[in-house]
């Protein structure tokens, strides 16, 4: 229970450390008086490649900041739970392959800012790896997922935005590097074994023949009678 416990909270600690520099940074520029939403990532633009990294990073306003906190803790928790010393690697992954598909899906002259490219690729990437893996846990955990953030399946689609300023190509391009590397890195983590069957043993196998005693006991016995009761010609 103990190596249990000392997992679960080391699950946390990286999401924890990715929130918190989040919330720094917002509130600094608030601070400041100073809006970095300028930075983000500007569609098939060579100067909006640097947004790539600096898109999750930014938030319009505190409840955008909010809506994206609890998402990413928790999905990345996951992460961190089911692929522990992989998961860094995942997470990297995710998070510049996810802001490279929306620079290319994007539509010119716009700026995307906010992580919920990455909270779509951990979303999808959880959603179908537990059923790929046939792995418990982590099938339960997708479900969880599916409870908590349903919105996942219809904000990639643009008809579905309740405003024209959410970045569905920024969910759309997370939903592609989730599936993908659902796919890739199926032998990846915990992974449900296959139970190989038991063999029984041959019932008239020599090599244990502890069964036959009582038996064979039987049989000596019914010889000796036999002899017993022989004429002799």
């Amino acid at each position: 229970m103990g190596k249990e416990r000392k997992d679960f909270l080391s699950a946390m600690v990286v999401p924890a450390a990715f929130v918190l520099l989040l919330w720094i940074i917002k509130i600094l520029e608030v601070i400041t008086n100073i809006s970095l939403s300028e930075f983000g990532l500007e569609p098939r633009s060579t100067k909006g490649l640097l947004g790539i990294l600096t898109m999750p990073l930014l938030h319009s306003d505190f409840s955008h900041l909010s809506s994206n906190t609890l998402a990413v803790f928790l999905l990345l928790s996951g992460l961190y739970l089911f692929y522990k010393n992989f998961a860094s690697t995942l997470f990297v992954s995710f998070y510049f392959f996810s802001g490279f598909a929306a620079w290319i899906i994007g539509t010119s002259g716009t700026i995307h800012i906010g992580a919920s490219g990455l909270v779509y690729s951990l979303a999808w990437f959880h959603i179908l790896s537990g059923f790929l893996k046939r792995n418990k846990p982590q099938m339960a955990f997708g479900f969880l997922v599916i409870f908590l953030y349903g919105s996942v399946v219809w904000g990639i689609f643009p008809m579905f935005q309740p405003s024209p300023q959410i970045s569905w190509q920024g969910h759309l391009g997370g939903a592609i590097t989730g599936i993908i590397f659902a796919i890739l890195f199926r032998n990846k983590g915990i992974v449900q074994k296959e139970i190989a069957p038991i063999e029984e043993e041959d019932e008239l196998s020599d090599e244990d023949p502890y069964w036959m005693e009582g038996s064979q006991e039987e049989l000596n016995q019914k010889e000796e009678n036999k002899e017993s009761n022989s004429t002799e010609i």
